[in-house]
């Protein structure tokens, strides 16, 4: 996610990062805010310094509003691999106008870099290109000067996404028409937006959002009334790639009968954050939808927020269900996908990042199929993670998979930026009825040599406690009264 950072003065020689020589308390860093760092060892893999730029790596400031080129110095942590950077530039701070300014070379060892910056490109974001781990040691800002920039590629036109006075007379009838629809929903609320079966594709264009409350979009068949877009891969990202975006606030969305699909070329790397449906409102309500995606496909982002999902689908590969609220699936069918190409590596279904009063995920009476030989049930992300799993089914006919390996006990054992608070699992069967599940799950859960023991597996009585009205509250009972 984007921060807000203060303004870097700017000057003939602007140093904002350099972490060649010192840790970042020595270092200027006037504004710059990033994921985290790495500290090799002399002659221990490249023995860079720096940002750590991975799948979810990233660094933010904002520069004085003068031209100039951006210097960066940069290599691949591991090995030779190739690697690269994006770099994203805004006017503004809202991350869904966003665009790419550039893309550097592809190296296989430490190089500097510059890239052109315009007056008005002053909120500046970077994340790695490739998906090998990237190392950012450096960043410099000079201003004025534009003579021979060495980026390996720009594009000038902005990365599309949708805007409330976008001209629809150039689009495909039903893109046009399904716009003009939301338009229309967005300016005044509580409307019913229906879509016949067609393909629905949005092209490159991302960050379609529904902006007023109440609004209901229903297609006339899960598999038949499709939602689609295809960001380019190199916009990877789990704030700017979105299908479809139910805006910060927004509360009562209902999504019925249709199918959202984030088509980004996953496979190109094996690796991309693209998401189907990004939610940051309340009380959105999903019925007999299907995400389809790989990296992050339905991500969840408001702490609080309450969403309710019943008969749906949701595919993916990595996180594919990931963030915060509180969040019910009810008769759900988890869809994993394979990891790579080459159909070797390993899936996780879910990324908690729950809030310290957040309930998390439960999971209900959902099915779990898989084309990749290893799952996890989850990993944690950050804050307090929850996620609950009860009566689930795991349907071995898309391909025989496993919930072990050397770093997933059931659950993944490594954490990302935080232990999990609690991982839990009632009574998982196969088709046939047979409990799978086994009586007891003691994990030792690890994250920057703090450990947590947990038994993961639930009592009857403790998986008793998970009821929808638990999860929800008061809305459960106004979502039952509908039915």
């Amino acid at each position: 996610m984007l921060l807000h950072v203060g303004s870097i003065a700017a000057g003939t020689y602007d140093l904002i990062w350099d972490y060649s020589t010192a840790p970042p308390a020595a270092n200027p860093d006037r504004g710059l805010s990033y994921s985290s760092t790495v500290n090799d060892e002399e002659g221990v893999k490249n023995g860079l310094k720096g940002i750590k730029l991975n799948s979810s790596g990233w660094c933010s400031f904002v520069k004085a509003p003068v031209a100039g080129q951006l210097r960066l110095t940069f290599g691949p942590r591991s090995g030779k691999n190739p690697t690269s950077l994006q770099v994203f530039a805004s006017e503004s701070e809202d991350a869904g106008i966003y665009h790419l300014v550039g893309v550097t070379c592809e190296v296989d060892g430490l190089q500097t870099q510059t890239i052109n910056l315009s007056a008005q490109e002053n909120h500046v974001y970077i994340t790695r290109e490739k998906h090998m781990e990237t190392v950012l040691e450096r960043i410099e800002f000079v201003e004025g000067m534009f003579a021979d920039p060495v980026p390996c590629a720009y594009l000038e036109s902005p990365v599309p996404v949708f805007s409330a006075d976008m001209r629809t007379d150039t689009l495909d009838a039903n893109v046009a028409f399904f716009i003009r629809a939301l338009m229309d929903a967005n300016a005044g609320g509580e409307k019913i937006i229906r879509l016949p079966n067609g393909i629905y594709d949005l092209g490159p264009m991302a960050l379609t959002a529904v902006e007023a409350n109440g609004v209901t979009i229903i297609g006339e068949s899960m598999e038949g009334t499709v939602i689609r877009n295809r960001p380019d891969y190199r916009y990877e990202s789990i704030d700017r790639s979105a299908t479809l975006r139910i805006a910060p606030g927004v509360e009562g969305t209902t999504l019925m009968n249709l199918t959202i699909e984030n088509a980004m070329d996953y496979y190109h790397d094996d690796n991309g954050r693209g998401v189907a449906l990004w939610d940051q409102g309340t009380k959105t309500v999903c019925k007999n939808v299907r995400l389809l995606g790989h990296q992050d496909t339905y991500y969840s982002d408001r702490e609080g927020g309450k969403k309710y999902f019943e008969d749906c689908e949701i595919h993916g590969t990595v996180d594919f269900i990931c963030g915060d609220g509180d969040v019910y699936f009810r008769n759900c069918l988890l869809y994993c996908l394979p990891r790579s190409k080459n159909g070797e590596g390993t899936d996780a279904v879910t990324a908690s990042g729950a809030g310290k009063d957040d309930k998390g995920y439960v999971f209900e009476g959902c099915t779990i199929k898989s084309e990749c030989p290893v799952v996890s049930l989850g990993r944690s992300w950050k804050k307090s993670p929850k996620c609950v799993f009860l009566n689930t089914t795991l349907d071995f006919s898309a391909g025989a998979f496993t919930l072990e390996n050397n770093a997933i006990r059931r659950w993944t054992v490594q954490g990302m930026m935080a232990l999990p608070e609690l991982f839990g699992e009632y009574n998982t069967t196969d088709t046939k009825g047979r409990v799978v599940s086994p009586e007891t799950n003691e994990t030792e859960f690890t994250y920057k040599g703090a450990t947590k023991r947990m038994n993961t597996i639930l009592s009857s009585d403790e998986a008793m406690r998970y009821t929808m009205e638990y999860v929800l509250g008061a809305w459960a009972r106004e979502i039952e009264s509908r039915k």
